[in-house]
């Protein structure tokens, strides 16, 4: 006769409820405050400096990579670049698995300068979530969509599984 802890959730159970609060989080998104999002040990970094970002609008100011520490410093920075991820960002791709989030999008940078056109770039935004559901972990980065393209299509051709 084997004996069962019954008052631990399995581990597919505490999966499967990181998903739900990942998914609630960010249905809620628009209407939760920072306070409410965000882990008082946060680690929010940027990596936005992708080819041109920086002659281009006032968004271009994050350039190259920047990291912050804590819930204060983090909602300073969101708060600064919230009203260009908002009108600019569109998520196209959503990949939730347990406590950590990755959208995928593009994010539209419009020029602020005379004669340089809007950019448009790939962008990732990875969250990952403590036990309370909290954003303990979040980057946002322009990034180069080939090399996930050409593994996601390789596991295909050969048949492994992706899930």
């Amino acid at each position: 006769m084997t004996m069962m802890n019954v008052a631990r959730p399995s581990e597919a159970e505490d999966l499967a409820r990181a998903r739900e609060m990942a998914q609630m989080m960010l249905r809620n998104w628009d209407w939760m405050t920072w306070n409410e999002i965000l882990a008082d040990d946060v680690v929010l970094s940027l990596g936005l400096g992708a080819a041109g970002i920086n002659q281009v609008g006032d968004f271009g100011a994050v350039g190259g990579k920047l990291q912050v520490n804590g819930r204060e410093d983090a909602k300073q920075l969101l708060k600064s670049i919230c009203d260009d991820l908002r009108s600019g960002l569109t998520v196209t791709t959503e990949i939730v698995s347990g406590h950590d989030v990755a959208l995928l999008g593009n994010l539209a940078v419009r020029s602020t300068k005379e004669n340089i056109e809007s950019l448009s770039l790939p962008i990732v935004l990875y969250m990952a979530f403590d036990d309370d559901g909290k954003v303990e972990k979040m980057t946002f980065a322009a990034t180069d969509l080939q090399p996930l393209t050409e593994a996601i299509r390789a596991a295909a051709q050969s048949g492994a599984a992706l899930i």
